[in-house]
């Protein structure tokens, strides 16, 4: 968790909710925290509405005063709040001035609130924050229980995971078996990272188990000849109509893996795809082919290496260029890390990059939903640095807003319940259950009031 902006909408005062719909009336209640900033009943405020992609200098040709745009006056209650309502009318950040006013003093500024107006699409949505690439004990060069390492990303604010073991999903099996004991907000996926036919090949599987109840990886091994026939099968229909540059052997197994992953119901994921082991993980045409061809779902874009490492710069730009050129595939952000603690002798990159997804609901069809309709943005996130989101404008603009002003508090929430999540499974399962409820509940009561889910008094 990065320590938030001091912003005092987020330690003196409070509103909500602080995400309305396009065009829906929306009460909005504000209050002081604390005695010192409370607010007077019976006194009068003013909200001045100002929206942030509508300067209105564009109107005036004078440097923008903030007296100049829309606001509604309002008496603080009893219970020392201000109610008012507003229909905000495009999608952006509004800021709106909380000031108060008096006849012998000039107007005194006490807060500015952001709130996001949404249109419906996007506001019928809530933001998750996961991983989709990240290794355990059950990956030769991983660390960790898979349930510790879950509850780890809980402790980090995030909603959901999918382990994703080298050449097996038994790792996300076992933290999805220990979930249903010890039950959390975490949402825990099928995952595995794929190498077939053998470790040139990185992509990563989420949520789908073979016929044989296995991964991709396991399945290979128990059908390997069967699969072969099939690949060259593929490579052979495939001469008629691949590109130059694109090598039908190479295609052939890549196409075999996501068509694999998508008929048993998953998401196939192209992993860190300039990533350098001698020469790029992916060639380019590569990658702008299974893009274009929509074969796979979604393409790591960051994927947790140091700061300003060239191959997620690459993997940024080239994703850029696809875009302009009218290709669009999901952006990822995932840590790829193979252990959460730090130690002396390995640089962990845990929590260095991760997704925001705006889901419909936290389950796994959901997450599927949200990213084959493209509603994922790509965070990276050093220690000390601003984050860096990619993404379409639109989910860029509302990721950056909930970063500053949803996340300081769920993560903090978060954090509580990942460490009970720990404790509770170190100690068999039986300690802290009523406690772990209590936070769940906080969360999910947060959440609802600032996405206005639920009417605040």
């Amino acid at each position: 968790m990065k320590i938030p902006r001091r912003n005092p909408a987020l330690f003196q005062y409070e509103l909500f909710p602080r995400v309305s719909c396009v065009e829906v009336p929306c009460v909005f209640t504000a209050r002081g925290l604390g005695k010192e900033c409370a607010l007077l009943p019976g006194e009068t405020y003013r909200i001045y509405i100002i929206p942030q992609e509508e300067n209105i200098s564009a109107v005036t040709l004078e440097i923008s005063e903030y007296r100049r745009y829309p606001s509604v006056d309002v008496r603080a209650s009893e219970d020392g709040a201000v109610r008012f309502t507003l229909t905000l009318g495009r999608e952006q950040i509004y800021t709106l001035r909380l000031v108060r006013l008096s006849e012998s003093e000039p107007e005194n500024t006490l807060c500015d609130f952001r709130v996001f107006c949404a249109r419906p699409d996007l506001f019928e949505r809530t933001p998750m924050r996961g991983n989709t690439h990240c290794h355990t004990m059950f990956s030769p060069d991983g660390h960790e229980d898979p349930y510790l390492a879950a509850a780890y990303y809980r402790q980090a604010g995030f909603d959901f995971l999918a382990i994703t073991d080298h050449h097996t999903a038994d790792g996300s099996l076992k933290a999805i078996r220990a979930s249903e004991e010890i039950p959390s907000g975490l949402s825990l996926y099928i995952g595995e990272e794929v190498h077939v036919p053998n470790p040139y090949i990185h992509a990563v599987n989420i949520g789908a188990l073979t016929e044989d109840g296995c991964g991709l990886d396991r399945y290979y091994r128990n059908h390997r000849e069967e699969v072969k026939e099939e690949v060259s099968r593929i490579a052979a229909e495939s001469f008629s109509f691949l590109p130059s540059g694109i090598e039908p052997m190479d295609y052939a197994w890549r196409k075999w893996i996501a068509d694999t992953i998508h008929r048993h119901g998953g998401i196939a994921v192209l992993a860190h795809p300039f990533w350098e082991y001698e020469a790029h993980n992916t060639r380019d045409d590569m990658f702008r082919y299974l893009s274009k061809e929509g074969i796979y779902d979604a393409a790591e874009i960051v994927h947790g290496q140091e700061p300003g490492c060239p191959d997620a710069n690459m993997q940024i730009a080239f994703w850029n260029e696809m875009r302009a050129d009218g290709i669009y595939i999901a952006p990822i952000g995932a840590d790829d890390a193979h252990r959460r603690v730090f130690d002396w002798n390995y640089d962990s990159s845990f929590n260095e990059a991760y997704t925001i997804l705006f889901a419909k609901d936290p389950s796994f069809d959901g997450f599927a939903e949200a990213i084959r309709g493209g509603y994922s943005a790509a965070v990276e996130s050093y220690e000390g640095a601003p984050e860096h989101v990619i993404s379409t404008y639109r989910l860029t603009k509302y990721t950056l807003f909930l970063l500053d002003q949803y996340f300081p508090e769920h993560d903090a929430l978060c954090f509580e319940e990942g460490r009970l999540m720990r404790s509770t499974y170190l100690d068999g399962g039986s300690k802290n259950r009523e406690g772990q409820k209590h936070i769940s509940e906080r969360i999910g009561k947060y959440a609802a009031h600032f996405f206005g889910r639920i009417t605040t008094t």
